[in-house]
């Protein structure tokens, strides 16, 4: 196809979510959608508003996307839902453990009601950043941790869907479906070429890839990851990121080596931090367990 349509460019992200039009028509009829899809009509602008958030997209991102896909030979679709990781963001920063239940509530029981595969992956994100509210070390059901894994193995390609499912819940799945999983991340990222709004999400979803290895004592393969990280060359406004990359080497490399030194370091990197930051110095420290004598002025 020459030129990227509307209905085309639907038809390509459905598809790639793994959903059948029944699963997005609701009281559009089928044979509407596939004649959308397959250019023989066009829809009105409700419609297609519709048919957009039974993807989770709004149609300011689908039309960016059709843009973008227009002037570009690889077509490269960005299903972030913003109102979904609006709220959820908010939610987590907060650590609002009750409004993160509640959230979580209304995606398990539209996945009850439509068996939607995009609802359960919404309710198993919630479910993780629940977990991370709590600083709970507990990890996912494992009916939970395969459902991500079976997901992300299955995807060739990876959108901001894909990167947040993985950031998202990498630290809380269980032992056999970590390892395939950051496998499969880093296929994805180096045989495919990304545009640059995946970059800061590749970053953070690499940095949490530490964090869970952190988590499970692997103190040296976190430091692997980490340097493996740097080599990338973050782009200079992903600060904090770079801070948090320093912050938990040196972690990892006094939990290996009990130095003093490494601890003074640590030290000095943590009063950066609460200079910047206090309530995030304090939410490090916590999240970290970091109890360390030379902390104590903090």
């Amino acid at each position: 196809m020459s030129e990227m349509t509307t209905g085309y460019l639907y038809k390509r992200i459905r598809l790639e979510r793994g959903l059948r039009i029944a699963d997005v028509a609701g009281e559009i009829s089928v044979s509407t959608v596939s004649k959308f899809e397959n250019g023989h009509s066009e829809i009105s602008a409700e419609k297609l508003m519709q048919l957009l958030n039974k993807l989770g997209m709004d149609a300011t991102e689908f039309f960016e996307i059709l843009d973008y896909s227009q002037h570009q030979k690889h077509i490269s679709t960005n299903l972030s839902q913003k109102g979904f990781i609006k709220t959820l963001n908010q939610l987590g920063l907060e650590q609002d453990i009750d409004g993160l239940k509640k959230f979580r509530l209304r995606f398990t029981k539209q996945f009850n009601k439509t068996q939607s595969r995009l609802c359960k992956l919404q309710e198993i994100i919630v479910s993780s950043i629940l977990l991370d509210a709590q600083n709970s070390r507990e990890l996912l059901p494992s009916s939970d941790s395969k459902f991500v894994n079976d997901y992300l193995m299955e995807r060739d390609v990876w959108y901001t869907l894909e990167y947040m499912l993985y950031g998202d819940c990498i630290s809380f799945v269980r032992p056999q479906d970590f390892q395939r999983l950051y496998t499969k991340f880093l296929t994805i990222h180096f045989s495919f070429m990304q545009r640059s709004d995946y970059i800061n999400l590749f970053f953070q979803s690499f940095y949490n890839t530490a964090v869970a290895l952190y988590y499970r004592d692997k103190f040296s393969e976190a430091i692997q990851t980490l340097d493996h990280l740097k080599e990338q060359q973050l782009p200079d406004n992903l600060f904090f990121i770079r801070l948090q990359l320093r912050l938990l080497r040196t972690l990892c490399l006094y939990k290996l080596t009990k130095s003093q030194e490494t601890a003074i370091e640590l030290a000095s990197l943590l009063k950066v931090i609460f200079k910047i930051s206090p309530a995030f110095g304090r939410r490090w420290k916590d999240e970290f367990h970091f109890y360390e004598p030379t902390a104590d002025s903090f």
